[in-house]
């Protein structure tokens, strides 16, 4: 004879295993796109000002490569693991994330070419191409606008000195950002190229 009891708990129990399997299934896949795939971060700071604002969160790709242009985040330090670090703030010591434009990539060369008027532009050597670009850079298909900014003594950086002739190479396994906000911003200017191994994705929004 059935005891209806024991039917109703065996019911009740697969219910609970189901629930908890796929409340685990959902935080597996969670940390999973967190780690590998998509995470984001609050921007603390005012240096790529109007692009991005301070308190905005940011949405970070972390699959491919970085291309000059894109908008990257990254560590100002080495961190031991920073795809866990990044996506729950564990290992990252006194390091601290930071997001920035990509001025040029590995190979590139850059320089501060005068005007007539006396004043300076930044130019890109191109590694690929051998090409000399001027800045200009575009998300999804619109061209970003970088505030007008005037190149000087104290706020060209490593760039200063540099030429056509003996320009700035930017090292292998490395990239050169600068922030859109460029009389307000510390970067590759101030601290140099950036490896790629600190950089934990592009920005997606």
């Amino acid at each position: 004879m059935n005891d209806p009891d024991k039917k109703g708990g065996g019911g009740i129990s697969r219910v609970l295993n189901i629930l908890v399997t796929a409340v685990l299934a959902l935080l597996v896949c969670f940390l999973a796109v967190k780690i590998f795939f998509v995470t984001w971060v609050e921007v603390d700071q005012t240096s790529m000002s109007p692009t991005y604002s301070d308190g905005e969160t940011v949405f970070v790709n972390r699959l491919g490569g970085v291309e000059r242009g894109e908008v990257v985040v990254f560590y100002d330090a080495d961190v031991s693991a920073p795809r866990l670090a990044s996506a729950f703030g564990w290992f990252a010591g006194d390091a601290k994330l930071l997001i920035k434009r990509v001025i040029a990539t590995e190979g590139d060369k850059l320089w501060l070419e005068e005007g007539a008027d006396g004043s300076y532009s930044l130019k890109i050597g191109r590694a690929d191409t051998g090409e000399a670009v001027g800045e200009e850079y575009y998300a999804d298909g619109v061209r970003v606008e970088i505030p007008a900014f005037e190149y000087t003594a104290a706020s060209a950086g490593v760039l200063l000195g540099t030429s056509r002739w003996s320009p700035y190479t930017v090292a292998e396994g490395c990239v050169f950002v600068m922030g859109d906000n460029r009389p307000n911003s510390e970067d590759s200017r101030s601290f140099g190229d950036v490896p790629l191994s600190r950089i934990i994705g592009t920005a997606l929004n």
